[in-house]
């Protein structure tokens, strides 16, 4: 590279001389493309913006976007750059307020045509949401977490996250932007995500003697909780006393918090104790993930291998793939709920009149009684007789041997396609939605077929044909109700003990 243009770019860069660029870059039109090709660069926009040259910031990003993610030595971005230049601006001179406002216009523009910018990693692995909640930068916090939502899992190099970083700088109009973007989308299972002491939100807050923070946050979490050291919020708050507020302790005397050596007595949590005797009775009682590992397989999980769903975890289903499936057993729900509704037959449209039936009772047996004895053998063909000579109006017509294997393989077909529409649909958006929807579909399919049933309400036939309805549907359900228990055992003795979150940098 040419070092005197180089020199040139970057001087005209700090006087914010918009002509020289554009005259540089006539010389070279490769001049900023080799710039860009340097990993780690002060380039002419790092250079603009610390100077305050707002518009030859622009007009760099403008002629090579890509320069709005390159970072310098010390691993600082542009945005990285603009904020920090923004705080400098705070509190001083009319002509320092404006120069803050325009960077703040920048930084605006830089988010909105670049929202991955709130996750480049500097010094430290701190993104610029790091550094907004460092400096109680409330507004463009809220900014960044509006343009990019998964910023909210990055932590920095000690494991912290951005309500760490804002508790530990004692930003307190910071971490009620962190806290109300984590309860109003229902994330607040960041707030026990550990930093690299162990130590949750509430541990921290009450470590850094912020009794507002505690306050706020004993709403949302256990406050019995230990951190990684076998320490709860009370150990910590009795440990440092003398110079914490007591108020702390007050609230957490008030949340009803104990000591690690205390016994508590465990609420019952009914959710929980069932999803834990069910992951018991499928996979049996392991100590850890290390136990599951080494152990045998149990039958739930060779019957997952056999239907080939062993590696469903680790191993998502590909687009296309799951466009096909999704398509093929979408189609075969739609068909045979539409069976059900209008079995072949048909229905009855009216009540059966008495005398008619009487009038035809002898028609009726001597002309059924061979079609129907070669369906049902012995004392079932009673029950048949008596079907099909009680003619009420919305029931079944047919009431065959025949007719029972059609509805009931067809019931299969339809609990087979609704439990492949679950399996390809966990773990994705709006997946509780479309399993709830799916289930209200088989509780109507298995009424409307035990409503319409052809043979007489209260007769062994009919428990027999509802008991079997019944099971074939729920058995829909089997598969995924495995899948869900084998994926919250997994995140109970492995992935839950583990620090959280996301330490890769974004791909721009």
């Amino acid at each position: 590279m040419d070092t005197s243009r180089l020199r040139r770019l970057q001087n005209s860069a700090a006087e914010g001389d918009v002509a020289a660029l554009f005259s540089i870059v006539a010389e070279d039109p490769y001049v900023l493309e080799r710039i860009d090709e340097i990993p780690f660069v002060t380039t002419p926009l790092h250079t603009a913006i610390s100077e305050g040259n707002i518009h030859f910031a622009k007009e760099v990003v403008n002629l090579k976007p890509t320069l709005a993610s390159k970072r310098d030595h010390l691993g600082r971005s542009p945005l990285h750059l603009a904020l920090e230049a923004k705080k400098l601006q705070e509190g001083r001179s009319p002509r320092d307020l404006d120069l803050e406002e325009k960077y703040q216009e920048l930084i605006t523009w830089l988010i909105e045509i670049h929202p991955e910018l709130v996750r480049v990693k500097a010094k430290g692995m701190v993104t610029p949401l790091h550094y907004a909640a460092q400096i109680d930068d409330e507004f463009n916090l809220a900014d960044f977490l509006y343009v990019c939502p998964s910023s909210i899992k990055d932590l920095t190099v000690k494991c912290e996250t951005a309500v760490h970083v804002a508790l530990k700088n004692r930003s307190i109009e910071a971490f009620k932007v962190l806290l109300g973007w984590l309860r109003h989308f229902d994330q607040e299972e960041v707030l026990i995500w550990e930093d690299e002491d162990g130590n949750n939100a509430l541990h921290t807050a009450i470590s850094e003697n912020q009794p507002q923070a505690v306050k706020l946050l004993i709403r949302y979490m256990n406050v019995n909780r230990k951190n990684g050291k076998g320490l709860r919020a009370l150990d910590i708050f009795y440990d440092r006393q003398q110079s914490l507020n007591s108020e702390i302790g007050q609230i957490l005397l008030g949340a009803k918090a104990r000591r690690a050596s205390e016994v508590i007595r465990c609420r019952c949590n009914v959710g929980k104790s069932v999803e834990k005797l069910l992951i018991k009775t499928f996979f049996g009682y392991k100590k850890s993930l290390v136990d599951y590992l080494c152990g045998e397989l149990v039958l739930t999980e060779v019957i997952m291998k056999h239907v080939r769903l062993g590696d469903r975890i680790i191993n998502r289903i590909p687009l296309e793939a799951q466009n096909v499936i999704l398509v093929v057993a979408i189609l075969t729900a739609t068909a045979t709920y539409q069976a059900a509704l209008s079995p072949p037959g048909g229905l009855w449209q009216d009540d059966g009149d008495e005398a008619t039936n009487n009038k035809t009772t002898a028609t009726s047996n001597t002309t059924n009684t061979t079609h129907s004895s070669k369906n049902f053998p012995g004392s079932l063909t009673n029950l048949i007789f008596k079907a099909r000579s009680e003619q009420i109006a919305g029931h079944m017509v047919l009431g065959s041997l025949y007719h029972l294997n059609f509805m009931l393989f067809n019931t299969v077909a339809f609990s087979t396609s609704v439990c492949t529409i679950i399996i390809v649909t966990i773990g994705l958006r709006f997946s509780q939605i479309i399993g709830l929807s799916t289930t209200l579909i088989v509780i109507a399919y298995c009424f409307a077929l035990t409503e319409t049933s052809p043979f007489p309400f209260g007769s062994v036939l009919w428990y027999l044909f509802c008991i079997l309805v019944t099971l074939i549907g729920g058995a829909a359900y089997f598969i995924p109700l495995v899948l869900f228990l084998r994926e919250r055992l997994l995140k109970f003795y492995g992935r839950g003990k583990l620090r959280l979150g996301s330490l890769e940098q974004p791909k721009m």
